[in-house]
């Protein structure tokens, strides 16, 4: 791709990402809901932590302090790689507006990326100072450095890049059925239970375990996590070579479900 042509997308992504900012601030309050509903999971789990390991109670070789670091880095993740195409592409699809967008001289990603971002920059706005005073407040004995912060934001980026192609491989469902919501919740859950959640995946024991850490899951969520606590025995190949392998095989699954969904798409007459 030659430059003038890079220049030119990035020039329509952030021209579609200020349109949809000014959109999506229109219903903030519904964003703001989602955002409250995905801080309480975690500090749920976090508690529950908490209440386990109290009076010097150790599991895993993990303390009180430990499971602080490590579930505050959760809720961080969480928030900062929040995603919800189903609430957006999904309806266009059920509703016929996707016909616009496909006669625009562009590739409807243009569109999808941008109103993610800008559910991103609103959310941001109330995530960002809650994840400040909920710092604050819990006050984290782990000390910070600035490898661990680069690696942090590296790490951070591409799990962002992970759950939107997970989140959108699974909406472009809608294609063929209306029960997509369903199936993003199904998504949803995934991440939850085997993204380290629930509970960090060194807990788990036995084969099973060990296979959740080459499942793109624990890329999303756990990784980006332990890497910012640096938990003790993580692999920072490993977790980078995860999530790159991942997104090459989601963005290969995605191209061919999309291109399989347009084509059904043009013969039902949208």
């Amino acid at each position: 791709m030659s430059r003038i042509a890079v220049l030119n997308s990035f020039r329509l992504l952030k021209g579609y990402t200020v349109w949809k900012t000014m959109d999506v601030f229109s219903w903030r309050s519904f964003i703001y809901l989602l955002v409250f509903s995905h801080l309480i999971t975690p500090l749920v789990s976090l508690f529950v932590w908490q209440t386990v390991t109290a009076e010097g109670q150790v599991v895993g070789g993990w303390g009180s302090n430990q499971f602080m670091d490590y579930y505050l880095a959760i809720v961080l993740v969480r928030q900062l790689t929040v995603s919800y195409e189903h609430h957006m592409l999904g309806m266009q699809i059920y509703n016929g507006e996707l016909t616009n967008l496909l006669l625009k001289p562009h590739h409807l990603l243009y569109v999808v990326i941008g109103e993610n971002l800008a559910v991103k920059i609103v959310s941001y706005t109330v995530s960002i100072p809650l994840l400040m005073a909920l710092w604050i407040w819990l006050s984290p004995e782990s000390t910070l450095s600035v490898t661990r912060i680069i690696l942090f934001i590296l790490t951070v980026i591409n799990a962002c890049i992970l759950r939107f192609l997970w989140l959108y491989l699974l909406t472009l469902a809608a294609f063929w059925t209306e029960k997509t919501q369903s199936l993003v919740n199904a998504g949803e859950v995934a991440i939850f239970f085997i993204g380290g959640e629930v509970a960090p995946l060194f807990l788990i024991q036995g084969g099973f375990g060990d296979w959740l850490y080459y499942l793109p899951f624990y890329g999303m969520l756990g990784f980006p996590a332990e890497v910012l606590t640096w938990t003790s025995g993580i692999s920072i190949l490993h977790g980078l070579a995860l999530q790159y392998g991942w997104i090459g095989i989601l963005v290969l699954c995605s191209t061919f479900i999309y291109k399989k969904g347009i084509k059904r798409y043009s013969a039902l007459g949208g």
